[in-house]
Protein backbone atom coordinates (compact mmCIF):
# COMPACT_ATOMS: atom_id res chain seq x y z
CA UNK A 1 0.00 0.00 0.00
CA UNK A 2 1.35 3.68 -1.12
CA UNK A 3 0.79 6.79 0.88
CA UNK A 4 0.13 10.07 -0.34
CA UNK A 5 0.51 13.17 0.77
CA UNK A 6 -1.26 16.43 -0.58
CA UNK A 7 -0.86 20.40 0.74
CA UNK A 8 -3.94 21.81 0.59
CA UNK A 9 -3.98 25.69 1.85
CA UNK A 10 -6.56 26.81 4.63
CA UNK A 11 -5.84 30.31 4.49
CA UNK A 12 -3.41 32.56 2.86
CA UNK A 13 -2.04 36.26 3.57
CA UNK A 14 -5.03 37.06 6.13
CA UNK A 15 -5.32 39.40 8.88
CA UNK A 16 -6.22 38.53 12.33
CA UNK A 17 -7.61 41.72 13.92
CA UNK A 18 -6.86 42.91 17.33
CA UNK A 19 -8.19 40.19 19.81
CA UNK A 20 -10.14 39.15 16.85
CA UNK A 21 -9.79 35.78 14.99
CA UNK A 22 -9.79 34.53 11.25
CA UNK A 23 -13.66 33.48 10.07
CA UNK A 24 -14.61 29.79 9.57
CA UNK A 25 -15.68 31.30 6.55
CA UNK A 26 -12.33 32.61 5.39
CA UNK A 27 -11.09 28.87 5.78
CA UNK A 28 -11.27 26.73 2.77
CA UNK A 29 -12.59 23.08 4.02
CA UNK A 30 -10.89 19.86 4.15
CA UNK A 31 -12.17 16.74 3.73
CA UNK A 32 -10.58 14.12 5.44
CA UNK A 33 -12.86 11.36 4.33
CA UNK A 34 -9.56 9.25 4.12
CA UNK A 35 -7.20 10.79 5.93
CA UNK A 36 -5.16 8.91 8.04
CA UNK A 37 -2.72 11.56 9.78
CA UNK A 38 -2.83 15.49 9.21
CA UNK A 39 -0.14 18.17 9.74
CA UNK A 40 -0.61 21.77 10.08
CA UNK A 41 1.50 24.41 9.64
CA UNK A 42 0.30 27.74 10.95
CA UNK A 43 2.35 31.49 9.92
CA UNK A 44 1.86 34.83 11.14
CA UNK A 45 4.06 37.83 11.80
CA UNK A 46 3.69 39.81 14.73
CA UNK A 47 3.24 43.76 14.95
CA UNK A 48 6.49 45.67 16.09
CA UNK A 49 4.41 46.92 19.16
CA UNK A 50 2.15 43.62 19.56
CA UNK A 51 2.87 41.94 23.25
CA UNK A 52 0.61 38.94 23.15
CA UNK A 53 0.90 36.00 20.88
CA UNK A 54 -1.89 33.95 18.30
CA UNK A 55 -3.58 30.58 18.87
CA UNK A 56 -4.25 28.51 16.19
CA UNK A 57 -7.85 26.40 16.60
CA UNK A 58 -8.47 23.63 14.71
CA UNK A 59 -12.29 22.94 14.10
CA UNK A 60 -14.90 19.75 13.22
CA UNK A 61 -18.20 19.00 11.26
CA UNK A 62 -19.24 15.56 10.85
CA UNK A 63 -21.19 17.46 7.68
CA UNK A 64 -19.95 20.46 5.61
CA UNK A 65 -20.74 23.57 7.12
CA UNK A 66 -22.18 22.13 10.33
CA UNK A 67 -18.95 22.55 12.37
CA UNK A 68 -18.83 22.69 16.32
CA UNK A 69 -19.41 25.21 18.41
CA UNK A 70 -16.13 24.86 20.40
CA UNK A 71 -12.45 23.65 18.79
CA UNK A 72 -11.27 19.99 18.84
CA UNK A 73 -7.89 20.98 19.23
CA UNK A 74 -6.05 24.17 20.03
CA UNK A 75 -1.85 25.46 19.65
CA UNK A 76 -0.42 28.76 20.88
CA UNK A 77 2.26 29.95 18.59
CA UNK A 78 5.51 30.91 19.71
CA UNK A 79 5.55 34.98 20.05
CA UNK A 80 7.93 37.58 18.98
CA UNK A 81 7.13 40.94 18.66
CA UNK A 82 7.98 42.26 15.23
CA UNK A 83 8.50 38.57 13.83
CA UNK A 84 7.32 35.81 11.47
CA UNK A 85 6.99 32.96 13.68
CA UNK A 86 5.83 29.18 12.77
CA UNK A 87 4.53 25.92 14.09
CA UNK A 88 3.76 22.41 12.82
CA UNK A 89 1.33 20.00 14.65
CA UNK A 90 -0.37 16.84 14.31
CA UNK A 91 -3.95 16.89 14.45
CA UNK A 92 -6.91 14.27 14.44
CA UNK A 93 -7.64 12.79 11.39
CA UNK A 94 -10.88 11.73 12.70
CA UNK A 95 -13.75 14.30 12.05
CA UNK A 96 -14.99 14.18 8.65
CA UNK A 97 -14.32 17.63 7.52
CA UNK A 98 -11.71 20.31 9.18
CA UNK A 99 -11.24 24.08 9.05
CA UNK A 100 -8.73 26.21 11.25
CA UNK A 101 -8.88 29.48 12.53
CA UNK A 102 -6.42 31.97 14.08
CA UNK A 103 -6.71 33.42 17.40
CA UNK A 104 -5.26 36.70 18.11
CA UNK A 105 -4.60 37.29 21.77
CA UNK A 106 -2.64 41.14 21.28
CA UNK A 107 -5.53 43.40 22.57
CA UNK A 108 -4.43 46.24 19.88
CA UNK A 109 -2.44 44.93 17.12
CA UNK A 110 -3.18 42.86 14.58
CA UNK A 111 -1.23 39.92 13.15
CA UNK A 112 -0.52 40.01 9.51
CA UNK A 113 0.10 37.10 7.21
CA UNK A 114 -1.26 34.73 8.62
CA UNK A 115 -1.20 31.16 6.50
CA UNK A 116 -2.34 27.95 7.36
CA UNK A 117 -1.44 25.04 5.27
CA UNK A 118 -2.54 20.99 5.93
CA UNK A 119 -0.38 18.30 4.69
CA UNK A 120 -2.99 15.13 4.68
CA UNK A 121 -1.63 11.61 4.07
CA UNK A 122 -3.99 8.87 2.63
CA UNK A 123 -3.71 5.61 1.57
Amino acid sequence: MALKKDVETILSGATAPAAGETTLGDCTELDLDAALQVEIEVQVTYGATATAGVVARVWAAASTGEYTTAPIDEYALPFGAGATMRISFQTRASPRFMKVTVQNEDPAVAATGVSVTATVQTA
